[in-house]
């Protein structure tokens, strides 16, 4: 038995669920609710004492991390495979999962925040409320900054910089097949999905399509995909729409601008 502790619209949690969707694997989901602040709980930080999901039980162990856990589901449940059999073909999923792991995911959260959560906390109250609930101390310092300067701080700008050359490397590793790993569907593109669609959702994904004409290609291969539907579009709500709506009107604008200078 497996069981899934998930969000409906979290980056890490969704590249979980696709490589579930896409092995066939049936589990258990446990929502956690973000904007409420399960996360947070002591119950459950007792299973992820990071307070972020996923947390993947599977016959008692826990296993934490999200490409960590789709490596286990890979060693777990090796059919069908997600990886690649020539040697070349896997270093450029592995290198592109490091890269959806740092620098993409820490630059998508502090966009997401930057452009889109920053409305929720737009008092110095509001913003020291969430700051109090969170652990770990560097990321209490990005979120402050993104939410007192949005796509105005430095670690924004940054994290533009960072999109760029993750899709930049997405670009080139396209010209060798239609997947990330080549003529094969693998963990990266299950891993490297969620951003590209939160970068869609915020209304930014059109910036990089017109730049990278394969990543553009690529996104619309992954979107006609049944796990798409099932792990993506069919989780989202109204209300998440809302929330992912841009503060400013010109936020892409602002991004633009970001890669030309």
């Amino acid at each position: 038995m497996l069981t899934l502790y998930e969000h409906s619209t979290s980056v890490c949690v969704i590249k979980v669920r696709l490589t579930l969707l896409e092995k066939g694997i049936d589990y258990e989901g446990r929502f956690v609710d973000l904007r409420r602040g399960d996360q947070f709980d002591p119950e459950y930080r007792k299973i992820h004492p990071g307070a972020v999901v996923p947390a993947l039980i599977h016959d008692g162990q826990t296993i934490l991390e999200s490409s960590v856990i789709q490596y286990y589901l890979e060693d777990a449940f090796p059919e069908p495979c997600l990886m690649p059999e020539d040697p070349v073909a896997r270093y450029r999923v592995r290198l592109l999962m490091k890269t959806v792991d740092d620098p993409v995911h820490p630059a998508t959260g502090l966009l997401t925040h930057a452009i889109a959560f920053r409305k929720d906390y737009r008092t110095p109250e509001a913003i020291e409320a969430r700051m109090a609930k969170i652990p770990d101390p560097r990321r209490r310092a990005r979120q402050r900054a993104v939410y007192e300067e949005g796509l105005g701080a430095s670690l924004a700008v940054d994290a533009v910089r960072d999109m760029e050359a993750a899709f930049a490397r997405m670009d080139e590793t396209l010209a060798h097949g239609p997947w990330l790993g080549g003529d094969l569907y693998s963990l990266a593109d299950a891993a490297a999905t969620p951003y590209a669609n939160r970068m869609n959702d915020l209304g930014l994904f059109g910036i990089w399509a017109e730049r990278y004409g394969r990543v553009a290609e690529w996104f619309d291969r992954i979107r006609a995909r049944p796990s798409y539907r099932t792990g993506i579009a069919d989780w989202v709500t109204d209300d998440d729409r809302d929330r992912m709506a841009p503060v400013e009107e010109d936020a892409a604008g602002r991004v633009a601008a970001i890669l030309a200078g």
